[in-house]
């Protein structure tokens, strides 16, 4: 019976120094973190730099961004964006094949699972633009080597038209010569 009132006393201790470590620590909101502090003004710098149509200063920024804070989810985003800034019309030697090549390497990393469906979503759409823009340009080409191939023709067409006429001359001349 002494064990057992000993037990009782002891939890009662315990429970007592929990209330009390408790009530000494004010339960305050966590502060937000610097790098997503400094991702939101990053953002703003770049959103600053595209509409003064800067694309290759907002790629530098995000780049700088996304080295300086590695492996975290706002450094996904800047990879991310850098990604989009590939696809975007007013970027410099936007090329389908290296930006498929910048999402499969956003793929492979652990990114969060929206950044992880656009880009799906993007990868999918860039493959069928290229494929679309691939076939308009082999048909184009098509259309080049068949008007090449008819412009031979005329010209060699011309080409026996005037040795003819050239013959009929020569043999109108003859003919009337006594």
């Amino acid at each position: 019976m002494l064990c057992f009132a000993a037990a009782v006393a002891l939890a009662s201790c315990r429970t007592a120094t929990l209330v009390v470590t408790e009530a000494v620590q004010p339960a305050a909101p966590p502060p937000p973190p610097a790098v997503e502090s400094i991702w939101a003004s990053t953002q703003t710098s770049v959103f600053a730099l595209l509409a003064d149509n800067r694309v290759p200063a907002a790629d530098s920024m995000l780049l700088q961004f996304s080295r300086d804070h590695a492996r975290t989810p706002a450094a996904a985003r800047a990879r991310w964006w850098r990604t989009l800034l590939r696809v975007d019309a007013r970027a410099v030697g936007a090329e389908p094949s290296l930006t498929i090549m910048q999402i499969d390497s956003l793929l492979a990393d652990s990114i969060s699972i929206d950044i992880r469906t656009e880009a799906l979503m993007m990868r999918r759409s860039i493959n069928t633009i290229d494929s679309l823009r691939r076939v308009e340009l082999r048909r184009r080409l098509q259309a080049t080597q068949l008007a090449n191939e008819r412009l031979d023709e005329l010209k060699s067409a011309r080409d026996s038209v005037t040795k003819l006429a050239a013959e009929i001359n020569r043999l109108r001349r003859r003919l009337r010569a006594p």
